[in-house]
């Protein structure tokens, strides 16, 4: 039998059942498609994820502290090129090395007195000098306690004419400026903490101190040198043409405290604060440099900061790019960049007074990092963003190719408040933001002194003049 042939009213209902599967495909097509974009924007998010983690930040990639590197012994890799030379001292390195002094302070004398043949007396001959060997020994430290009398005398007239004692001797028995600089050297210079200050004044020189003592010893030196450290400030502000600033993070007494920094060639000046807010810049330098070049990173107080112009650190920057290089290995747009600011830093090195002012090799780096940033890359994760903080601040990137005296990074800087790290290291925290305060003061004059060639502990007695000329 055949089958029978569908009636008009079937086929009617069979291609609005069609229609409906159709529509309900669709639906699900459409669902299927924004899933597959949520799965792919997951995918990518783990895949940056992962590569992250493949690739931690460290020292090398970013601003952590070397001290924070896991495996910090292996895999490093400097950001300073190989020059090819050997290890060691090279060709016409002065060296040093221990040397005899022409008049010693003591002398030993072996003369023989009998003949070791027959036993003659030698003492009516005369000897020759054969050889001659020096020992450098440290003598015995004893105290020096110094006593200041007063006396009065008695005029024929009748008047009673009284001595007087010095104005710094205020006491019946107190420590001198001897001690008092001594203590600041160790405890400031070299961090040494309180206690072991005690046990080294008790061990060396059978001075009993305690630390309340040092703490007020440390804050008499602080006061003495506040008016060198103001001549500082004011050098800086007014008479500095190129420098740099930085901060970084130190606990107060158990809580959150900061030391900002600022320093040249020939100045350094510490400030302690309890924040790392922009009012605590304007706090300290509320006019700014406007005459001078100032570099930094790129935090954003440091860049607000009103000067002749700002130079960001290229050595944070390429650390920067070192990370996104690891994390996207197949992406071109961090290697040119870190490639062109290679070429600028090796243009640097190059560069003449003359060519400061017509240099063609500076035209061609200006028109390549234009270049690149008129084609952002495609990613728009972390790197995107290391992309727009280079577009906010692109007029910050090559001022050292301009100005003789600016360099391409900010290491002065961190080596300036890097004392700060290291004593926080070695004596956990600072007491009072007052006692952080003393340490900024103190060690602003010794970073100054050492600076300009002074000596330390000469200058702490004689404070050498540090106006600006």
């Amino acid at each position: 039998m055949s089958t029978p042939k569908p009636s008009y009213k079937d086929l009617e209902l069979l291609i609005l059942n069609l229609y409906g599967v159709m529509e309900s495909m669709k639906v699900d097509m459409e669902n299927l498609r924004k899933e597959s974009i949520l799965d792919k924007s997951r995918i990518k998010l783990l895949e940056d994820e992962l590569a992250e983690i493949k690739n931690k930040k460290n020292s090398n990639n970013s601003s952590i502290p070397p001290s924070k590197d896991e495996n910090r012994n292996r895999g490093n890799q400097s950001l300073r090129e190989k020059s090819g030379k050997k290890s060691g001292g090279q060709p016409g390195h002065k060296g040093h090395t221990l040397s005899m002094v022409s008049v010693p302070d003591m002398f030993i004398k072996d003369i023989p007195e009998l003949c070791h043949s027959c036993g003659k007396g030698l003492s009516d001959i005369d000897a020759v000098l054969l050889g001659k060997r020096q020992v450098v020994e440290i003598p015995p430290i004893k105290a020096l306690f110094v006593q200041y009398e007063t006396y009065q005398k008695q005029c024929s007239c009748g008047k009673v004419c009284s001595g007087s004692f010095p104005d710094h001797v205020k006491a019946p028995i107190q420590y001198g400026s001897s001690v008092a600089n001594l203590v600041a050297y160790l405890s400031v210079r070299h961090f040494i903490p309180y206690k072991r200050t005690c046990e080294l004044f008790e061990d060396l020189f059978h001075i009993p101190l305690s630390e309340g003592t040092i703490a007020n010893l440390l804050g008499n030196v602080a006061k003495k040198l506040e008016p060198d450290y103001l001549q500082i400030h004011h050098n800086l502000e007014n008479a500095s043409t190129v420098l740099g600033g930085d901060e970084t993070g130190a606990v107060v007494n158990g809580s959150k405290g900061w030391f900002w920094v600022w320093q040249d060639t020939l100045n350094t000046y510490i400030s302690a604060a309890e924040s790392r807010g922009k009012k605590e810049q304007e706090n300290i330098f509320p006019n700014g440099f406007p005459s001078a070049v100032l570099s930094s990173d790129a935090y954003a107080v440091h860049l607000s900061t009103p000067c002749k112009a700002h130079q960001l650190c290229l050595a944070h920057l390429t650390r920067d790019l070192n990370f996104h290089i690891q994390v996207n290995p197949f992406h071109q747009w961090p290697r040119k960049l870190k490639s062109l600011f290679k070429k600028a830093i090796a243009l640097k090195h190059k560069m003449t007074p003359e060519k400061y002012l017509n240099c063609p090799e500076r035209d061609k780096i200006e028109l390549k990092i234009d270049e690149l940033l008129k084609n952002p890359p495609q990613n728009k994760g972390k790197m995107f963003a290391f992309y727009n903080r280079i577009i906010k601040n692109r007029d910050s990137i090559f001022p050292f190719l301009y100005h003789e005296h600016v360099v391409p990074d900010n290491n002065a800087s961190e080596r300036g408040i890097r004392n700060i790290k290291v004593k926080q290291k070695v004596s956990g925290q600072f007491k009072s933001i007052d006692t952080a305060q003393e340490f900024a003061i103190i060690r602003s004059l010794i970073d100054t002194w050492i600076k300009r060639g002074f000596d330390i502990l000469d200058s702490f007695d004689v404070l050498p003049n540090l106006a600006a000329e």
